[in-house]
Protein backbone atom coordinates (compact mmCIF):
# COMPACT_ATOMS: atom_id res chain seq x y z
CA UNK A 1 0.00 0.00 0.00
CA UNK A 2 1.13 3.16 -1.14
CA UNK A 3 2.11 5.50 2.33
CA UNK A 4 1.83 9.16 2.30
CA UNK A 5 4.76 11.90 2.36
CA UNK A 6 4.98 13.56 5.69
CA UNK A 7 2.52 16.94 5.75
CA UNK A 8 5.86 18.70 5.40
CA UNK A 9 7.05 16.87 2.81
CA UNK A 10 4.07 17.15 1.07
CA UNK A 11 3.63 21.59 1.56
CA UNK A 12 7.22 21.59 0.28
CA UNK A 13 5.47 19.88 -3.02
CA UNK A 14 3.15 22.05 -3.01
CA UNK A 15 2.94 24.31 -6.17
CA UNK A 16 1.33 27.01 -4.36
CA UNK A 17 4.20 28.51 -2.85
CA UNK A 18 5.97 29.09 -5.85
CA UNK A 19 2.66 31.74 -7.45
CA UNK A 20 4.29 34.84 -8.26
CA UNK A 21 3.72 37.57 -5.54
CA UNK A 22 2.16 39.64 -8.50
CA UNK A 23 -0.58 36.82 -8.96
CA UNK A 24 -0.61 36.19 -5.07
CA UNK A 25 -1.65 39.79 -4.75
CA UNK A 26 -4.15 39.81 -7.41
CA UNK A 27 -5.56 36.95 -5.34
CA UNK A 28 -5.60 38.72 -2.15
CA UNK A 29 -7.36 41.87 -3.54
CA UNK A 30 -10.25 39.83 -4.21
CA UNK A 31 -11.03 38.76 -1.25
CA UNK A 32 -14.35 40.25 0.33
CA UNK A 33 -13.99 38.23 3.97
CA UNK A 34 -11.57 39.07 6.85
CA UNK A 35 -11.28 35.78 7.44
CA UNK A 36 -10.36 34.57 4.09
CA UNK A 37 -7.72 37.28 4.08
CA UNK A 38 -6.64 36.58 7.38
CA UNK A 39 -6.16 32.60 6.36
CA UNK A 40 -4.31 33.69 3.35
CA UNK A 41 -0.95 34.99 5.45
CA UNK A 42 -1.08 31.74 6.70
CA UNK A 43 -1.09 29.11 4.09
CA UNK A 44 2.61 29.36 3.64
CA UNK A 45 5.68 31.84 4.40
CA UNK A 46 5.58 33.45 0.80
CA UNK A 47 1.87 34.06 1.19
CA UNK A 48 2.11 35.38 4.90
CA UNK A 49 5.12 37.94 3.18
CA UNK A 50 2.72 38.82 0.19
CA UNK A 51 -0.08 39.76 2.70
CA UNK A 52 2.53 41.94 4.34
CA UNK A 53 3.20 43.78 1.56
CA UNK A 54 -0.31 43.85 0.69
CA UNK A 55 -2.05 44.88 3.97
CA UNK A 56 -5.46 44.76 3.53
CA UNK A 57 -7.49 45.43 6.56
CA UNK A 58 -11.63 46.00 6.41
CA UNK A 59 -13.04 48.15 4.17
CA UNK A 60 -15.56 49.02 6.89
CA UNK A 61 -15.34 48.48 10.55
CA UNK A 62 -15.93 45.68 12.66
CA UNK A 63 -17.42 44.23 15.28
CA UNK A 64 -15.30 43.09 17.98
CA UNK A 65 -16.88 40.63 21.31
CA UNK A 66 -15.36 40.01 24.12
CA UNK A 67 -14.46 36.38 23.50
CA UNK A 68 -12.62 37.48 20.25
CA UNK A 69 -14.64 37.23 17.59
CA UNK A 70 -15.29 39.54 14.71
CA UNK A 71 -18.29 40.23 12.69
CA UNK A 72 -17.13 42.29 9.57
CA UNK A 73 -19.02 44.29 7.24
CA UNK A 74 -20.68 43.57 4.48
CA UNK A 75 -23.26 41.94 7.23
CA UNK A 76 -22.86 38.17 5.16
CA UNK A 77 -19.25 38.13 6.03
CA UNK A 78 -18.88 35.14 8.16
CA UNK A 79 -17.33 35.64 11.53
CA UNK A 80 -13.87 34.53 12.59
CA UNK A 81 -11.80 34.78 15.70
CA UNK A 82 -8.83 36.16 17.10
CA UNK A 83 -7.38 35.18 20.43
CA UNK A 84 -5.56 38.10 20.56
CA UNK A 85 -8.53 40.14 20.94
CA UNK A 86 -10.18 38.59 24.06
CA UNK A 87 -10.94 40.05 27.02
CA UNK A 88 -10.26 43.42 26.15
CA UNK A 89 -11.67 46.30 28.31
CA UNK A 90 -12.67 48.80 25.32
CA UNK A 91 -11.47 50.20 22.03
CA UNK A 92 -10.52 53.54 20.89
CA UNK A 93 -10.10 53.92 16.45
CA UNK A 94 -7.90 51.27 15.62
CA UNK A 95 -6.91 50.23 18.71
CA UNK A 96 -8.41 47.70 21.85
CA UNK A 97 -8.13 49.11 24.84
CA UNK A 98 -6.59 46.21 27.80
CA UNK A 99 -6.22 46.14 31.16
CA UNK A 100 -3.06 44.37 32.46
CA UNK A 101 -2.85 42.81 36.02
CA UNK A 102 -1.47 45.39 37.64
CA UNK A 103 -4.25 47.99 36.58
CA UNK A 104 -2.26 49.89 33.72
CA UNK A 105 -3.27 49.99 29.71
CA UNK A 106 -2.40 48.92 26.68
CA UNK A 107 -3.87 50.05 23.43
CA UNK A 108 -2.94 47.07 20.63
CA UNK A 109 -4.10 46.14 16.98
CA UNK A 110 -5.23 42.25 17.10
CA UNK A 111 -4.35 42.14 13.81
CA UNK A 112 -0.73 43.09 13.48
CA UNK A 113 -0.13 42.89 17.49
CA UNK A 114 0.93 46.43 17.04
CA UNK A 115 0.89 48.51 20.31
CA UNK A 116 -0.06 52.47 19.65
CA UNK A 117 1.66 53.85 22.54
CA UNK A 118 3.70 53.18 25.56
CA UNK A 119 1.35 51.75 28.12
CA UNK A 120 -0.96 53.83 30.00
CA UNK A 121 -1.13 54.50 34.06
CA UNK A 122 -3.53 52.98 36.41
CA UNK A 123 -6.12 54.77 37.94
CA UNK A 124 -4.66 54.24 41.46
CA UNK A 125 -1.90 56.48 40.48
CA UNK A 126 -3.92 59.96 39.63
CA UNK A 127 -2.02 63.37 40.32
CA UNK A 128 -4.61 66.26 41.14
CA UNK A 129 -3.63 69.79 39.94
CA UNK A 130 -3.96 72.12 42.06
CA UNK A 131 -4.01 75.00 39.41
CA UNK A 132 -7.39 77.22 38.94
CA UNK A 133 -9.27 75.86 35.75
CA UNK A 134 -11.47 78.45 33.60
CA UNK A 135 -14.95 76.15 33.65
CA UNK A 136 -18.52 76.56 32.82
CA UNK A 137 -21.20 75.81 35.87
CA UNK A 138 -21.48 72.08 35.83
CA UNK A 139 -23.35 69.56 37.63
CA UNK A 140 -22.16 67.42 40.63
CA UNK A 141 -19.96 68.65 43.30
CA UNK A 142 -16.03 69.02 43.17
CA UNK A 143 -14.61 66.23 44.94
CA UNK A 144 -11.70 66.45 47.76
CA UNK A 145 -8.66 64.64 46.76
CA UNK A 146 -5.72 62.90 48.94
CA UNK A 147 -1.75 63.60 48.97
CA UNK A 148 -1.68 60.88 46.58
CA UNK A 149 -4.34 62.14 44.15
CA UNK A 150 -7.02 59.72 44.79
CA UNK A 151 -10.37 61.06 44.56
CA UNK A 152 -12.24 60.69 48.14
CA UNK A 153 -15.45 59.70 48.79
CA UNK A 154 -18.04 61.40 51.85
CA UNK A 155 -18.57 59.69 54.64
CA UNK A 156 -21.25 60.59 57.11
CA UNK A 157 -19.98 62.69 59.87
CA UNK A 158 -17.44 60.71 62.24
CA UNK A 159 -16.47 58.58 59.59
CA UNK A 160 -13.03 58.47 57.32
CA UNK A 161 -13.06 59.61 53.85
CA UNK A 162 -11.66 56.37 51.85
CA UNK A 163 -10.61 56.49 47.89
CA UNK A 164 -13.27 56.57 45.46
CA UNK A 165 -13.20 53.05 42.66
CA UNK A 166 -12.80 55.27 39.58
CA UNK A 167 -13.25 53.39 36.67
CA UNK A 168 -12.15 54.21 32.64
CA UNK A 169 -15.51 55.66 30.89
CA UNK A 170 -14.27 56.96 27.68
CA UNK A 171 -10.57 56.95 26.19
CA UNK A 172 -9.09 59.30 23.31
CA UNK A 173 -5.79 59.29 21.77
CA UNK A 174 -5.30 62.63 20.48
CA UNK A 175 -1.72 62.44 19.88
CA UNK A 176 1.35 60.17 20.04
CA UNK A 177 1.78 61.92 22.84
CA UNK A 178 -1.29 62.86 24.80
CA UNK A 179 -4.25 60.55 25.78
CA UNK A 180 -7.60 62.14 26.87
CA UNK A 181 -10.00 59.94 29.19
CA UNK A 182 -12.50 60.07 30.89
CA UNK A 183 -13.01 58.68 34.30
CA UNK A 184 -15.71 58.31 37.11
CA UNK A 185 -17.70 56.48 39.81
CA UNK A 186 -21.49 56.69 39.23
CA UNK A 187 -22.64 58.55 36.29
CA UNK A 188 -20.46 61.25 37.33
CA UNK A 189 -17.16 61.49 36.07
CA UNK A 190 -14.19 64.09 35.26
CA UNK A 191 -11.42 64.78 32.41
CA UNK A 192 -8.17 62.64 32.97
CA UNK A 193 -5.15 63.30 30.59
CA UNK A 194 -1.76 61.97 30.49
CA UNK A 195 1.52 61.29 28.15
CA UNK A 196 1.79 57.50 26.86
CA UNK A 197 4.35 55.80 29.57
CA UNK A 198 3.67 58.17 32.20
CA UNK A 199 3.58 57.47 35.64
CA UNK A 200 0.04 59.14 36.31
CA UNK A 201 -3.36 60.43 34.95
CA UNK A 202 -3.89 64.51 35.23
CA UNK A 203 -7.31 65.90 36.83
CA UNK A 204 -8.00 68.59 38.16
CA UNK A 205 -8.99 69.40 41.83
CA UNK A 206 -10.38 72.11 40.99
CA UNK A 207 -13.06 71.27 38.26
CA UNK A 208 -16.60 69.77 39.04
CA UNK A 209 -17.71 66.41 37.84
CA UNK A 210 -20.39 66.05 35.46
CA UNK A 211 -22.45 63.85 34.01
CA UNK A 212 -20.53 63.31 30.76
CA UNK A 213 -22.00 61.37 28.34
CA UNK A 214 -18.93 61.45 25.53
CA UNK A 215 -15.94 62.58 23.89
CA UNK A 216 -14.39 63.10 21.21
CA UNK A 217 -11.85 65.02 19.09
CA UNK A 218 -12.90 67.21 16.41
CA UNK A 219 -10.16 69.23 14.15
CA UNK A 220 -7.29 69.22 16.57
CA UNK A 221 -9.77 70.07 19.54
CA UNK A 222 -10.83 68.23 22.44
CA UNK A 223 -14.94 67.86 22.75
CA UNK A 224 -16.91 66.42 25.09
CA UNK A 225 -21.36 66.29 25.74
CA UNK A 226 -22.76 66.35 28.93
CA UNK A 227 -25.98 65.02 30.11
CA UNK A 228 -27.83 67.98 29.25
CA UNK A 229 -26.64 68.20 25.72
CA UNK A 230 -23.68 71.41 26.26
CA UNK A 231 -20.81 70.78 24.05
CA UNK A 232 -17.90 71.57 26.55
CA UNK A 233 -14.43 71.92 24.54
CA UNK A 234 -11.45 71.42 27.19
CA UNK A 235 -8.78 73.15 26.72
CA UNK A 236 -4.77 71.55 27.63
CA UNK A 237 -1.90 73.08 29.09
CA UNK A 238 1.30 72.16 30.08
CA UNK A 239 2.88 72.30 33.68
CA UNK A 240 6.64 73.16 33.70
CA UNK A 241 7.69 69.74 33.92
CA UNK A 242 6.08 68.76 30.79
CA UNK A 243 3.08 67.37 32.16
CA UNK A 244 -0.48 68.09 30.29
CA UNK A 245 -3.14 69.17 32.66
CA UNK A 246 -6.95 70.91 31.42
CA UNK A 247 -6.49 74.78 32.00
CA UNK A 248 -10.17 75.34 30.96
CA UNK A 249 -13.98 73.74 30.53
CA UNK A 250 -15.58 75.82 28.06
CA UNK A 251 -19.71 75.96 26.88
CA UNK A 252 -19.65 76.09 23.57
CA UNK A 253 -23.40 75.08 22.56
CA UNK A 254 -25.89 75.24 25.61
CA UNK A 255 -28.23 72.09 24.98
CA UNK A 256 -31.85 71.69 25.13
CA UNK A 257 -32.86 68.29 26.17
CA UNK A 258 -36.42 67.36 25.31
CA UNK A 259 -38.84 67.62 27.59
CA UNK A 260 -39.95 63.73 28.74
CA UNK A 261 -40.66 62.34 31.80
CA UNK A 262 -37.09 61.38 33.42
CA UNK A 263 -38.32 58.13 34.58
CA UNK A 264 -39.49 57.49 31.47
CA UNK A 265 -36.96 57.34 29.21
CA UNK A 266 -33.05 56.53 29.21
CA UNK A 267 -30.74 58.95 26.70
CA UNK A 268 -27.69 58.17 25.49
CA UNK A 269 -25.35 60.81 23.30
CA UNK A 270 -22.47 59.97 20.81
CA UNK A 271 -20.39 63.00 19.43
CA UNK A 272 -18.98 61.76 16.04
CA UNK A 273 -15.66 63.54 14.49
CA UNK A 274 -17.15 63.70 10.30
CA UNK A 275 -13.89 65.45 8.81
CA UNK A 276 -15.68 69.13 8.01
CA UNK A 277 -18.42 68.82 10.71
CA UNK A 278 -18.78 67.53 14.76
CA UNK A 279 -22.28 65.60 14.52
CA UNK A 280 -23.98 64.03 18.07
CA UNK A 281 -26.57 61.55 17.65
CA UNK A 282 -29.22 61.61 20.48
CA UNK A 283 -31.22 58.22 21.59
CA UNK A 284 -33.82 58.00 23.65
CA UNK A 285 -34.76 54.56 24.88
CA UNK A 286 -38.59 54.81 26.21
CA UNK A 287 -41.37 53.34 28.07
CA UNK A 288 -44.07 53.17 25.15
CA UNK A 289 -46.69 52.32 28.06
CA UNK A 290 -47.03 54.01 31.66
CA UNK A 291 -45.43 51.31 33.93
CA UNK A 292 -47.96 47.99 34.51
CA UNK A 293 -49.23 47.89 31.50
CA UNK A 294 -47.24 46.49 29.27
CA UNK A 295 -43.51 45.82 28.60
CA UNK A 296 -42.89 47.85 25.19
CA UNK A 297 -40.09 49.90 24.39
CA UNK A 298 -39.91 52.70 22.31
CA UNK A 299 -36.81 54.11 20.53
CA UNK A 300 -36.44 57.65 19.09
CA UNK A 301 -32.70 58.81 17.56
CA UNK A 302 -31.75 61.95 16.05
CA UNK A 303 -28.51 63.26 14.76
CA UNK A 304 -27.28 66.92 14.99
CA UNK A 305 -24.67 68.69 14.00
CA UNK A 306 -22.69 71.47 16.03
CA UNK A 307 -23.23 74.83 14.53
CA UNK A 308 -20.67 76.58 16.32
CA UNK A 309 -21.68 80.13 14.33
CA UNK A 310 -25.07 80.20 16.04
CA UNK A 311 -24.07 77.91 19.16
CA UNK A 312 -26.84 75.43 18.69
CA UNK A 313 -27.40 71.88 17.63
CA UNK A 314 -28.83 71.85 14.14
CA UNK A 315 -31.15 68.88 12.94
CA UNK A 316 -29.45 67.02 9.88
CA UNK A 317 -31.73 65.05 7.73
CA UNK A 318 -28.96 63.50 5.38
CA UNK A 319 -25.42 62.42 6.16
CA UNK A 320 -24.12 63.32 2.79
CA UNK A 321 -23.20 61.48 -0.52
CA UNK A 322 -22.12 57.67 0.57
CA UNK A 323 -21.60 58.36 4.42
CA UNK A 324 -22.45 56.13 7.30
CA UNK A 325 -22.13 56.65 11.42
CA UNK A 326 -21.22 53.60 13.57
CA UNK A 327 -21.33 54.84 17.12
CA UNK A 328 -20.88 53.04 20.47
CA UNK A 329 -20.40 53.77 23.80
CA UNK A 330 -16.43 53.27 23.48
CA UNK A 331 -15.98 54.64 19.76
CA UNK A 332 -18.15 56.35 16.94
CA UNK A 333 -16.82 57.50 13.61
CA UNK A 334 -18.46 58.72 10.02
CA UNK A 335 -17.33 56.66 7.52
CA UNK A 336 -17.26 56.77 3.69
CA UNK A 337 -18.75 53.68 2.50
CA UNK A 338 -17.01 52.25 -0.49
CA UNK A 339 -18.16 52.51 -4.00
CA UNK A 340 -19.78 49.05 -4.88
CA UNK A 341 -23.08 46.92 -4.90
CA UNK A 342 -23.72 47.46 -1.53
CA UNK A 343 -23.18 51.16 -1.00
CA UNK A 344 -26.71 51.85 -0.96
CA UNK A 345 -27.71 49.22 1.50
CA UNK A 346 -25.18 51.10 4.17
CA UNK A 347 -24.79 54.50 3.36
CA UNK A 348 -26.91 57.06 4.91
CA UNK A 349 -27.50 55.02 8.12
CA UNK A 350 -26.04 55.29 11.85
CA UNK A 351 -25.36 51.69 12.92
CA UNK A 352 -25.19 51.60 16.86
CA UNK A 353 -24.58 49.33 19.07
CA UNK A 354 -27.56 48.05 22.38
CA UNK A 355 -24.60 48.44 24.37
CA UNK A 356 -25.19 51.25 27.02
CA UNK A 357 -28.14 51.61 27.67
CA UNK A 358 -28.66 48.89 29.94
CA UNK A 359 -26.17 50.87 32.22
CA UNK A 360 -28.44 53.60 32.48
CA UNK A 361 -30.95 51.99 34.05
CA UNK A 362 -32.26 47.85 33.47
CA UNK A 363 -34.93 48.78 30.76
CA UNK A 364 -33.80 46.42 27.62
CA UNK A 365 -34.23 43.20 29.92
CA UNK A 366 -37.74 43.72 29.02
CA UNK A 367 -37.85 43.57 25.53
CA UNK A 368 -35.21 41.47 22.89
CA UNK A 369 -31.94 42.65 22.56
CA UNK A 370 -29.95 43.00 19.62
CA UNK A 371 -26.09 44.09 19.38
CA UNK A 372 -26.37 46.16 16.43
CA UNK A 373 -29.34 48.29 14.97
CA UNK A 374 -29.66 50.57 11.74
CA UNK A 375 -31.09 53.83 11.83
CA UNK A 376 -32.02 55.75 8.40
CA UNK A 377 -31.64 59.15 8.73
CA UNK A 378 -33.83 59.95 5.79
CA UNK A 379 -36.69 57.63 6.58
CA UNK A 380 -36.27 57.82 10.00
CA UNK A 381 -36.58 53.87 10.56
CA UNK A 382 -34.65 52.07 12.91
CA UNK A 383 -34.37 47.92 12.06
CA UNK A 384 -32.26 45.18 13.54
CA UNK A 385 -29.13 43.96 11.92
CA UNK A 386 -27.14 41.54 14.05
CA UNK A 387 -29.34 39.40 16.84
CA UNK A 388 -27.53 39.68 20.46
CA UNK A 389 -24.15 37.21 20.32
CA UNK A 390 -24.51 34.70 23.44
CA UNK A 391 -22.08 32.77 25.27
CA UNK A 392 -22.72 29.22 25.53
CA UNK A 393 -24.10 29.88 29.17
CA UNK A 394 -26.76 32.39 27.73
CA UNK A 395 -24.83 35.56 29.00
CA UNK A 396 -24.70 38.24 26.19
CA UNK A 397 -21.34 39.54 25.06
CA UNK A 398 -20.44 43.51 25.03
CA UNK A 399 -19.57 44.33 21.22
CA UNK A 400 -17.47 47.44 20.18
CA UNK A 401 -16.52 49.08 17.02
CA UNK A 402 -12.87 48.61 15.48
CA UNK A 403 -11.98 50.94 12.94
CA UNK A 404 -8.78 50.18 10.41
CA UNK A 405 -6.17 52.59 9.80
CA UNK A 406 -6.87 52.59 5.99
CA UNK A 407 -10.47 52.98 6.77
CA UNK A 408 -12.16 55.78 4.71
CA UNK A 409 -12.90 58.95 6.79
CA UNK A 410 -15.80 60.68 5.79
Amino acid sequence: METRPPKRARASCSPWPALPPDIAGEVLLRLRSYADRICFGAVCRPWRRCAAQHPLLPRLPCLVFAHGTFRGFPGDDRPFRLPAAAGYYGSSGEWLIFRRDDGTYTLANPFSNATAVAPLPSLSSVRARREPVGAVDGEGDVPEYDVQGLVLRELPVGGEPEPRTVSLRKLVVCSPDLVAAVIGEGRLGTFALCRPGAASWSVSSHDQWRRLKDMAVHQGELYAVDHNEDLLVVTVGEDSDGAPRVTGVGRVIEGAPPDLAMHRRVTLHYLVDSGDALLMMRREVCLARPPGRGRDLDERLTVFKADFRSSRWATVSTLGDGVALFVGPWCSRAVRVPDDERREEWAGRVFFLEDGASQERQLLQWSQRYSLSAYDVTSRRTHSVLPAVRTRDGDELPATWLFPPDHVRA
